[in-house]
């Protein structure tokens, strides 16, 4: 009987240095959102490398917003699609030619499957939560759990896979279960807004 080799462990790099880096690399994606007043922030992801930047709904209350991206960068932007149902919100900005990941169809997750959250919970940029999937949607619903960490500063940031792909964005915590909305849905809502 052979011994089971890990493929990760012979390239010579460890399990925590592979989620350093692929925080690093999110993080590029991930922005900072506040609103006019700056009382309060919350979290967005880079959709699109023109400008789109995704996030909920409760995180954009008003029209204009300021956004910090990974740079140190704050530009202003402004809302240009909301949905209060779906708890999604786009947010337009004109910065350049912005970092983003890959979308990874959440439909094809598996419950089990490591994933990794990045945000601003509490204020504090760019912090990290690594946990597994809890549960996959099914029959049409468009919310995935995981045991991620999640606090306020963290709704409308990604949830990544293991490779870095993103495959929801943040929304909530029902009990104890860090719940986002899938990437189907997201770029449903996008289609749909015509962006």
């Amino acid at each position: 009987m052979s011994a089971a080799v890990n493929p990760i462990g012979l390239a010579g790099i460890s399990f925590g240095e592979r989620v350093a880096g692929l925080a690093e690399t999110l993080r590029r994606s991930t922005v900072r959102i506040t609103g006019s007043a700056r009382d309060s922030c919350g979290s967005g992801v880079i959709w699109r490398p023109d400008g789109l930047i995704v996030t909920n709904a409760h995180v954009a209350r008003t029209r204009r917003l300021y956004v910090k991206l990974w740079d140190g960068r704050e530009v202003e932007g402004s809302v240009a699609a909301r949905d209060d149902r779906s708890d999604l919100a786009a947010v337009v900005v004109s910065a350049g030619v912005l970092p983003v990941q890959v979308i990874r169809d959440a439909r094809t997750l598996r419950t089990g499957e490591v994933v990794i959250a990045v945000g601003n919970p509490m204020g504090e940029p760019g912090a990290v939560s690594v946990g597994i999937v809890h549960h996959v949607p099914q029959n049409g619903h468009s919310l995935l759990g995981a045991d991620v960490r999640l606090a306020p500063g963290n709704s409308g940031g990604p949830l990544a896979d293991a490779e870095g792909q993103i495959v929801g964005i943040n929304t909530m915590v029902a009990f104890g279960v860090g719940c986002a909305i899938t990437s189907n849905a997201v770029a449903e809502f996008v289609r749909r807004s015509g962006l």
